[in-house]
């Protein structure tokens, strides 16, 4: 028995290239890296934020609960995939 998946598994998951979204929990230094916030705007100290990326890497969109990147992938048909 083996755990990795073989292309025909991805396929009948849904797992399609192209329609994959990943969720990274991103802190303020990083969204402002990404140009998310503002360098003007300070977010309060420990805010978190849920960065949902293309399979490119591009950014979709972000949001402040986890709960809510994964409807916006879900509500555009994409799959989403957590990131540490």
């Amino acid at each position: 028995m083996t755990n990795r998946l073989e292309i025909d598994d991805v396929e009948d998951s849904g797992l399609v290239a192209g329609r994959i979204a990943y969720i990274k929990p991103t802190g303020s230094d990083e969204a402002h890296r990404l140009g998310l916030i503002p360098e003007n705007i300070d977010l309060p100290a420990g805010v978190k934020l849920y960065v949902l990326h293309a399979e490119d890497g591009s950014v979709l969109g972000f949001t402040d609960g986890y709960a809510s990147a994964y409807g916006a992938a879900v509500q555009n048909e994409l799959t989403p995939v957590s990131l540490h």
